[in-house]
């Protein structure tokens, strides 16, 4: 079969047998990469996925506050806009949802905040802060953020292979949502023991609970937000002055608390202003989600940059390749005209002396094998021709 090929035929066909071995490694490293790309897209699914509820976690904590300080119409208007958040989060529920396993968990938060939502404003004029606080635990503790645990499972979040944007995805999917609730809980029970003054040492011991709460899931947050910065120094001027300001403002709320709070006496809570202490644990939340923003874009920016570097390695892979096929078959091409080229001429020569044309001899100078059968061929001719001169004379 092999014997009946032409020579062009033979190269063309050994460069594909060696060419078959670089398209397979090729094959694979494109693979890899698609399986890179995919992974960092479908986190950035769960980045965007995770921001709307972000929103919902911070509106219904700050309804909650507005709610136990009496600001009915700022909780009216708080209402309307989680009822919005809860719109953004089943609009990317929609697209998502399915993939991330969270369409059950959403519905089941709506849910839940309609029956709260009735429930607050059924008995408004008589419910007790202990009771309000309890629903609102109950929506955030176990809907909310295993709603944003779940989507960082499902979108493989938590299995982010780099370093900043692993201790990023830390801060955005555990940290700071436990760190917002925590604040939050510490707040209202605050207001409650203000407004109620009765079981004050049982309420006083939760308050002290959430406080020493606090300060490990700052300093976790701390540590791994820092962690990133050392670990991608760009982030540096991302991410150190919010979150030395976070760490004064919380820093300040807690000793604030402790100071006015947790020290006084029965008689000193007569002399506590409640907006004052729910102003400072508002700014205190505010800080928080002013670090979680900054943090989410971080993450997103990583996570973004990750993706567009392997579609840019993709790209110079497949690049790279086609170049070097295309070389290699330019390569293969003029290797097999160098040598069919002249064949095909001796072929000539050898076809005029055998119609008895010994005037034309071989024009090849070549010193390879090409060059040698050539020049056989030529002294063949001189031979045929003195041997003609001879039979003539």
């Amino acid at each position: 079969m092999f014997r009946n090929l032409n020579i062009g035929s033979k190269l063309v066909l050994l460069g594909l047998v060696f060419s078959l071995p670089i398209a397979a490694l090729l094959f694979l490293l494109v693979k890899e990469q698609n399986i890179a790309i995919d992974f960092g897209q479908n986190e950035r699914r769960g980045v965007e996925y995770i921001n709307p509820i972000r929103h919902l976690l911070h509106d219904i904590q700050k309804h909650q506050v507005a709610f136990l300080n009496g600001g009915a119409a700022e909780a009216s208007a708080l209402a309307k806009q989680i009822d919005e958040d809860i719109r953004s989060a089943q609009e990317v529920d929609g697209r998502y949802g399915k993939e991330l396993k969270t369409n059950h968990g959403l519905a089941g938060l709506v849910e839940k905040w309609s029956t709260t939502k009735s429930l607050i404003l059924r008995s408004s004029s008589n419910a007790k802060p202990e009771n309000i606080n309890s629903a609102y635990d109950d929506i955030v503790g176990k809907s909310i953020l295993p709603l944003i645990i779940q989507a960082g499972d499902t979108s493989q979040l938590i299995l982010d292979p780099d370093l900043d944007s692993y201790y990023a995805m830390d801060n955005v999917v555990l940290n700071l949502p436990t760190l917002a609730q925590l604040i939050a809980q510490t707040n209202a029970h605050v207001a409650d023991l203000i407004l109620t003054r009765e079981n004050m040492e049982s309420k006083k011991q939760l308050i002290s609970f959430l406080l020493a709460r606090i300060e490990p899931t700052m300093e976790r947050l701390s540590t791994g937000l820092q962690t990133a910065i050392n670990q991608n120094p760009s982030l540096r001027s991302k991410l150190s002055l919010p979150l030395r300001t976070h760490i004064e403002t919380v820093k300040a709320f807690d000793d604030m608390i402790r100071r006015q709070v947790l020290e006084a006496g029965p008689s000193d809570f007569a002399k506590i202003d409640l907006k004052a202490m729910s102003a400072n644990g508002m700014k205190a939340l505010e800080s928080n989600y002013a670090m979680y923003d900054v943090t989410i874009g971080v993450l997103d920016d990583l996570l973004a940059t990750r993706v567009g570097g392997f579609n840019q390695k993709r790209v110079y892979s497949l690049v790279i390749s086609g170049i070097t096929i295309a070389i290699a078959l330019l390569f293969i091409a003029s290797i097999g005209r160098s040598i069919s080229k002249p064949l095909a001429e001796l072929k000539e020569v050898t076809d005029r002396i055998v119609k008895g044309d010994l005037s034309t001899p071989a024009d090849i100078d070549r010193r390879d094998e090409i060059g040698q059968l050539a020049g056989a061929i030529n002294r063949l001719q001189k031979s045929l021709q003195s041997g003609n001169k001879m039979k003539a004379a």
